[in-house]
């Protein structure tokens, strides 16, 4: 009898996807070749996409980047993804099938300088795409510590406090 493949350990490995820092597995798929200049005159690539899974019992830690990030639904369950605003306001997201779940939406927008953080909170996995513009850089992109996000947003403590890593 051949044992059962995980849907998710099978994507993982089809896909390629290799652990990212803030949680999850991750694969860059597309970098633009075009150069735009930011206001703050960096020079970045106009866009990249990458697939981003997360299996249960998983988070997608705090953090920040300074790009818009559009996320797309493509299979698996429902993730709430919590976004802190640059001014100070959180918004819950669904991201899901929204046939199944009316109050989820297939693509979710995350604003340049948000923070951010995401969990999966039905199935046993999401696969998701990220498209970013300008490009993602590692230099562009924040992992916040609890401390950092208890001494800004204490009002939000209960929430904060799911999402961290030990940095």
């Amino acid at each position: 009898m051949q044992a059962k493949i995980d849907e998710a350990d099978f994507l993982i490995k089809k896909l390629e996807l290799t652990p990212h820092i803030e949680g999850g597995y991750y694969k860059r798929y597309y970098q633009s070749k075009n150069i735009i200049t930011r206001e703050d005159n960096i020079k970045r690539k106009a866009g990249s996409a990458i697939y981003y899974l997360l299996k249960k019992g998983e988070f997608s830690a705090w953090h920040s980047i300074l790009s818009d990030e559009i996320w797309h639904y493509y299979q698996g369950g429902l993730l709430k993804i919590y976004e802190i605003k640059k001014d100070g306001s959180l918004i819950e997201h669904l991201l899901g099938n929204s046939l199944i779940n009316n109050k989820a939406s297939y693509s979710i927008v995350i604003e340049s300088g948000s923070i951010f953080a995401a969990q999966l909170i039905e199935g046993d996995y999401i696969l998701t795409g990220c498209s970013l513009h300008p490009e993602f850089s590692f230099d562009d992109f924040i992992l916040y510590s609890k401390d950092d996000m208890l001494s800004k947003y204490p009002k939000y403590s209960s929430i904060i406090q799911q999402f961290y890593l030990n940095i």
